[in-house]
């Protein structure tokens, strides 16, 4: 099962820095050990209880989509060679069963060769949108496209160039990807794919902002240095910031709530009102890349590792974290981070950011790919000739707290809709719904 990621990738390019040794700090993980060997010694000791579970047949090279109300795979077409995939849908498990239910195709769609499935969005019963990528993009026509399909058979309506979001108003917004020059803006009606508006700009980042379910603000940061708010429902522009006089190259914008968050030349982040765009406050943060929301407050990350933490109200730098920590989440008086020093698997502490001493360790654990921003975070840990324990890491709480063993599960885990999808032992992709 393979993680899609649309973002920049970046490679190491020198040896990992080196580990810092912290205090022990792990008073909590004697209590987690015994809870977790009190749920293995039950499992092992009682038969297993019914549960939402399933199977999804997708094999190595599989990608695997979980959708509200559908799971969708792509999967190479077995015998061929030549990159040909299929997409397959499927039905969420709802029954609880004591094995794993296998589920059934509701139908199978061809994936055009050279052609990389990102994202895979169920609109309601009658409509689900497909966005690809084209995986040689200097020599194709159409990098990006969006097909919009019949749920129930799996049959095209409309196919349009851009990769799709989608919201409650019956707009999809399409954007193309930054290799297509210059860079289109569109908007078409759900039901048809017919065109409302478009724009071409010199554009190398577009995000936007929601409110209520609802699209309200496209923000666009161009090659010129300059940033425009654009109306939804027009592509006209509402606001616009002109490029920074002392602007050396480089410049990166976030949305976090309605404050458009600026970083520029690696050095100042400042602050905006997305309505009007008046600045709120500027913060110096050296060798800052960009920045995100962390829990309460805002994480100012470096690319090599380490950043601080912003208060958004502010700006002010709340606590700095060294070079090897990568903080997730941050609550007003705990930081929860993984050390990056630490190989596949993270050790996930508790910080004190007032002290920048280690208040627990949590133990090492594979984090669990999730979409969106999230307030916790799902780990899991592997247990050999069991499976996967599964513990929820939220900074509001003084240790993980474990909430399920997925039997024959490996790894390889994404997360949404209290779905958890991870590869079993067989090679396929197993389905469990997780306690609430």
């Amino acid at each position: 099962m393979t993680l899609i990621d649309l973002g920049e990738l970046t490679e190491p390019t020198g040896p990992p820095p080196p580990r810092r040794r912290r205090p022990a700090g792990n008073r909590w993980l004697p209590a987690a050990l015994v809870a977790l060997a009190t749920l293995l010694t039950l499992a092992g000791a009682a038969p297993p209880p019914a549960r939402v579970h399933a199977t999804v047949p997708a094999g190595l090279g599989s990608d695997v989509f979980i959708a509200q109300g559908q799971i969708f795979a792509v999967t190479p077409l077995p015998g061929v060679t030549d990159g040909s995939q299929e997409l397959t849908a499927y039905r969420w498990p709802e029954q609880a069963t004591v094995r794993p239910q296998r589920l059934t195709p509701l139908w199978r769609v061809p994936v055009p060769t050279a052609r990389q499935v990102v994202a895979v969005q169920p609109v309601s019963a009658d409509a689900v949108l497909v966005s690809t990528l084209r995986r040689f993009t200097a020599t194709a026509s159409t990098p990006t496209e969006t097909v919009l399909l019949d749920p129930r058979t799996g049959q095209e309506r409309w196919r349009v160039p851009g990769i799709a979001t989608l919201d409650a108003s019956g707009r999809v917004l399409l954007r193309t990807w930054p290799v297509e020059e210059p860079l289109v803006l569109r908007a078409v009606e759900l039901a048809s794919g017919r065109e409302l508006w478009s724009r071409s700009l010199p554009g190398v980042w577009v995000d936007h902002h929601e409110r209520a379910g609802l699209i309200d603000a496209i923000i666009v940061s161009t090659v010129a240095g300059d940033i425009e708010v654009l109306d939804p429902e027009s592509g006209k522009a509402r606001h616009r910031l002109p490029a920074a006089d002392d602007l050396a190259g480089y410049q990166q914008t976030s949305v976090v709530g309605d404050l458009l968050l600026v970083v520029r030349n690696s050095r100042t982040v400042t602050a905006y009102d997305l309505d009007g765009l008046t600045r709120r406050w500027q913060s110096v943060v050296p060798l800052a890349d960009y920045v995100n929301r962390c829990g309460a407050l805002l994480c100012a990350r470096v690319n090599r590792g380490g950043g601080q933490l912003l208060d958004p109200e502010t700006g002010a730098v709340r606590w700095g974290s060294p070079e090897d920590v990568d903080v997730m989440l941050a609550s007003d008086t705990r930081v929860l981070a993984v050390d990056s020093g630490a190989g596949d698997a993270g050790k996930i502490v508790a910080i004190d950011p007032g002290t920048g001493q280690v208040s627990t360790d949590y133990g090492t654990w594979h984090l669990v790919v999730h979409y969106g921003y999230d307030q916790q975070l799902l780990g899991v840990q592997q247990r050999p000739d069991v499976g996967l324990v599964v513990a929820r890491l939220d900074p509001a709480e003084a240790r993980p707290r474990i909430v399920d063993v997925l039997f024959g599960a490996t790894g390889d885990c994404q997360h949404r809709y209290g779905l958890i999808a991870c590869r079993r032992q067989d090679g396929d992709i197993g389905v469990w719904r997780l306690p609430d």
